[in-house]
């Protein structure tokens, strides 16, 4: 088994063994990766429910004087989750497809990533409104973008335009009047929803 299926492994067993049967219809994937995994929760109090099952979680991160008086523990121990804002509240999450998101979390500053397009750009030139905009109104923008680029063993830099923002996703089909979606292929989705074009 190679690393990337072990990590797959790993994520199913804590969303279906673990954070299904705690949160059951409570919970909801918003978005996954390789390794990580952004839920929309409703709860009381999550922070109980880690300090309870911290076995589970590495929280070695966290500040001393957190406010859910959370211990450090498990540092750097493999397979565990990970509170990546270390107790700070994530109070928006727009997720466009693979690898093209923003997020807003209290008291931080935004969060923007948009594979092949270089983080100082996305930097300077987006703004979470881009995304929400990109979202409800199914618009798309491009960004132009310096680059260095080598060819016949000579250095050039390079002005690019390239496509940033998109709501189109070619990995998964958007159900209708919604932002939730499925993956091509799932049992849900009719022959006619397959044929989009």
């Amino acid at each position: 088994m190679c690393i990337l299926e072990i990590s797959k492994t790993r994520l199913y067993d804590f969303h279906y063994d673990y954070m299904m049967l705690l949160y059951r219809s409570k919970c909801k994937i918003m978005y996954t990766d390789t390794d990580s995994l952004i839920y929309f929760l409703e709860c009381r109090n999550i922070y109980e429910n880690m300090k309870r099952d911290i076995a589970r979680f590495d929280t070695s991160d966290y500040p001393n004087d957190n406010a859910y008086d959370i211990l450090h523990s498990n540092k750097t121990v493999l397979g565990l989750m990970k509170d990546e804002n270390n107790g700070a509240i994530m109070t928006e999450f727009i997720g466009l497809r693979a690898k093209m998101y923003a997020l807003r979390v209290l008291g931080k500053s935004d969060t923007k990533r948009i594979k092949g397009v270089k983080r100082s750009t996305v930097a300077k030139t987006i703004t979470s409104k881009d995304f929400a905009l990109c979202l409800n109104e199914s618009s798309q923008q491009s960004r132009r973008q310096a680059c260095i680029r080598l060819m016949l063993h000579e250095v050039y830099t390079v002005s690019e335009l390239k496509l940033a923002l998109s709501p189109y996703d070619d990995k998964r089909y958007v159900t209708p009047d919604s932002t939730d979606t499925l993956p091509w292929g799932h049992y849900k989705l009719s022959v006619s929803d397959t044929n989009v074009v």
